[in-house]
């Protein structure tokens, strides 16, 4: 039987991702029409020292997320392409690498939700404990090394630490305990 697998690339902590964030950043907050209130670097290109797959991940949010249909046009002309991450309550897009440039992932979340979103107090989390990042790291070497057959399955095979993290890091942030993942 074959099978289809694809080479999960995992890189030293790169000092140029924040840069590369708040450029990408600015970029998008000074598109006519920008929706964004806030834009966050998230992901593991977020947290000082982790190694990560080259991929900067950005969290924004809109009051609204059918605000975000109109900015559409704007998206494409910066590359980017609708993805589809099975979230309900979100919209993503990607842009792909370029010379020189890391791909993007953009995430886009309703106001009303920032405050509670995992992404960021798992990267706060990560940030403030070293020995996580140590014990993530670890992690995310030895599934890279073992080749799964997607992405999909090297991010699932990461859900147990995440979400056990994510619940310690919500008690120490004063947030209730997360027992729907769905999204």
């Amino acid at each position: 039987m074959f099978r289809d697998t694809q080479v999960i690339h995992i890189a030293p902590y790169d000092p140029r991702w924040p840069d590369r964030f708040l450029n990408e950043r600015n970029q998008l907050l000074s598109c006519p029409d920008c929706p964004f209130l806030e834009i966050e670097h998230i992901g593991s290109t977020s947290v000082p020292g982790l190694v990560a797959k080259p991929v900067i991940d950005l969290m924004a949010s809109a009051t609204l997320l059918e605000e975000v249909e109109a900015f559409l046009p704007q998206l494409k002309k910066l590359g980017y392409q609708p993805l589809d991450g099975g979230f309900r309550r979100r919209r993503s897009f990607g842009r792909s690498a370029n010379e020189g440039s890391e791909a993007y992932n953009l995430h886009i979340v309703p106001a009303c939700q920032w405050a509670d979103k995992d992404e960021r107090l798992f990267r706060d989390w990560l940030c403030s404990h070293p020995s996580v990042v140590q014990e993530y790291a670890a992690l995310k070497k030895e599934l890279a090394a073992m080749n799964l057959p997607t992405i999909a399955d090297y991010t699932d095979a990461k859900g147990e630490f995440i979400r056990s993290e994510i619940q310690k890091a919500r008690a120490a942030f004063g947030k209730p305990r997360r027992t729907d993942w769905r999204e």
